[in-house]
């Protein structure tokens, strides 16, 4: 019975089936990995007990049919065992690179300090509470928004977003008063409606653009204010986007902003060229400039300056506090020259629906639109039209001692923009999205939960420093021939320092790790992305020695025997005449406790 079973692993009739299992799933792989990434089809089927299971199978029937073929006589019967014999190496070299090499992303750059912590596939959900120990898991996404696992202790993972934002509400239970109202917008035409919390403090919740116009709330604190508030602003000057003021050293010019936009004007000996204005300045997240709103809260002018062969390029911010800023972009003395920037930056836009809290608590509304100027008393469920199409506004909430609490909110599907977040419910059924890369506490009936979702890092046993990234372009055209790192690797515990280069295909080796270019930033060439990947030396040699193996042994078994004629030295072992060879004559001693006799063996 023993014989047969072990006859039987090591047959080709259990070898086909189990290649075609094996070919199915990993045909099945490929397109689930075009859907859901290589993250998630490492986890559910590479890595998997099940599919573990099916090539230590194929391995075990590949060493048995080599096993039961002894002894290997004739070049047919030892190229087969040795070609055997190297699958089953590759298997096990295949085995080993899955659940032992470490594959991650460094992110370096040339205005940096040295980078150790590497980026590696797949996210982590970390969940501690009071008196417990931390509990850990890797995640892996899919596409429809699935989390594996889903489950991490007493929390469930029900789903997860690319496109959830912050939002805030306000509850009563501040100790100071802090005025706060929740309003509604809503429109017939439109067929929506919209609510938005305005409060006095964080001055971020003051005010709020919704596209034409701006929702405010201010607290007075005198009849005079509330007078003021509540009357309709006097006209501004027509600079809207103010004027500059140029001190040459024999003359003083000054200029309008949004009159002289994109044009060039002459002063004496000095050209001006006012290239761009932005009402709400800042840099975005590759560091160029944008405004936020359309409002004039920060507003900033770019302009260039030349003179003969010296240029200038100045921004220049209508808040006194930010200096100017000057660079050279050509010529080495820098312009005798001095510009003042004078804006009303606090001027009320040409839309605006107004919450006014005087002294006593009591809320008042100013509204202002194409329409004209109206206010009066604002009370809860009343609504007010401010002359903006058919919207109407209503006072849907009022707190007077407001404190602030966010949510997490997904948007809806096909919408853009946002952070990832994961949704989370505890073991009473309470729901929460956990931002990533932010710690958020749940607070429960047994007590406030802590739970992180984060990138998953692995600190590397040493260091680098990008020194520099080198662009390489085709000569005569701006086309990318090649882009080089040079960096510096550095072992901390020896204080060991090696300069290295590595480019596209071209990787470098450090303290058993592999350093290669993964790819770059056109916008920003003080950055490089380093792909970094640990396989242990002997990983690497069984893929080697097993690929070595199996073309070796096909060698043989096709010109084995014509070899053997010509090196009449080994012809006693590889030229013996093979078809009247009996393969059950001799067994390997293993065997004989499986073995009956039987003179038959599997094929």
């Amino acid at each position: 019975m023993t014989s047969a079973v072990v006859q039987f692993i090591g047959s080709i009739r259990l070898a086909v089936p189990l290649l075609v299992i094996i070919g199915s799933v990993l045909i099945g792989a490929t397109f689930y990995e075009s859907e859901v990434g290589s993250a998630v089809v490492q986890q559910e089927i590479y890595k998997s007990p099940w599919f573990g299971g099916l090539i230590f199978l194929l391995a075990m029937n590949l060493s048995l049919s080599t096993l039961l073929r002894y002894p290997w006589k004739g070049a047919r019967k030892v190229g087969f065992a040795i070609a055997h014999w190297g699958l089953v190496v590759i298997i096990a070299g295949s085995a080993a690179v899955i659940h032992l090499s470490v594959e991650g992303m460094l992110l370096a750059r040339t205005d940096g300090g040295p980078v150790s912590t590497l980026r590696v596939e797949g996210d982590l959900l970390e969940v501690a509470a009071l008196g417990q120990e931390t509990q850990q898991a890797s995640l892996f996404i899919k596409d429809n928004g699935s989390v594996v696992p889903s489950h991490l202790g007493d929390l469930s993972l029900l789903g997860y977003t690319n496109h959830a934002i912050k939002t805030a509400h306000f509850t009563d239970g501040a100790t100071i008063d802090n005025p706060a109202v929740r309003l509604s917008l809503s429109s017939d035409r439109m067929g929506q409606t919209l609510e938005r919390w305005l409060a006095v403090a964080p001055a971020s919740y003051d005010r709020m653009d919704i596209g034409p116009a701006e929702l405010q709330i201010i607290q007075v604190h005198s009849g005079q204010e509330l007078q003021q508030a509540l009357t309709m602003p006097s006209p501004g000057s027509n600079a809207v986007w103010g004027t500059l003021t140029l001190n040459l050293p024999d003359m003083t010019q000054t200029v309008d902003v949004k009159s002289s936009v994109n044009q060039t004007i002459m002063l004496r000996d000095v050209e001006l060229a006012i290239k761009d204005f932005w009402p709400d300045f800042r840099l975005d997240g590759d560091g160029k400039p944008e405004t936020v709103t359309q409002q004039l809260r920060n507003p900033a002018v770019q302009l260039e300056l030349s003179m003969g062969d010296a240029t200038e390029r100045w921004f220049i911010f209508g808040n006194p506090a930010f200096e100017p800023i000057r660079a050279q972009l050509s010529g080495d003395t820098p312009l005798a020259v001095d510009i003042n920037y004078e804006i009303s930056a606090n001027a009320q836009p040409d839309a605006f629906f107004k919450v006014v809290v005087d002294k006593k608590g009591e809320l008042h509304y100013a509204a202002k639109s194409s329409k004209g100027f109206k206010s009066g008393p604002l009370g809860l469920g009343e609504a007010v039209t401010p002359g903006w199409a058919d919207f109407e506004i209503t006072l849907e909430d009022y707190v007077p001692q407001a404190r602030i609490e966010r949510d997490i909110v997904p948007l809806p599907e096909g919408s853009e923009g946002g952070e990832p977040a994961l949704q989370v419910a505890t073991a009473n059924g309470q729901t929460a999205w956990v931002p990533w890369g932010e710690p958020t506490t749940i607070t429960t009936q047994a007590g406030d939960l802590y739970v992180a979702f984060s990138p998953k890092l692995m600190q590397l046993p040493f260091a680098l420093k990008l020194n520099d990234f080198i662009v390489e372009r085709n000569e005569g055209s701006e086309s990318v021939a090649m882009w080089t790192s040079l960096v510096t690797l550095m072992e901390p515990q020896t204080g060991e320092l090696t300069e290295r280069r590595v480019w596209m295909n071209h990787p470098t080796w450090f303290k058993g790790w592999k350093v290669a270019q993964a790819s770059w930033n056109p916008g920003d060439l003080a950055q490089s992305t380093l792909q970094v990947k640990r396989e242990p030396w002997w990983v690497t040699g069984l893929t080697w020695l097993g690929s070595l193996m199996v073309t070796l042994g096909v060698a043989i078994m096709f010109y084995g025997r014509a070899v053997a004629k010509k090196l009449k030295f080994v012809g006693d072992i590889l030229g013996a005449a093979e078809d009247n060879q009996d393969v059950g004559t001799k067994q390997i001693p293993i065997f004989n406790v499986f073995s009956n006799g039987a003179g038959k063996t599997a094929t």
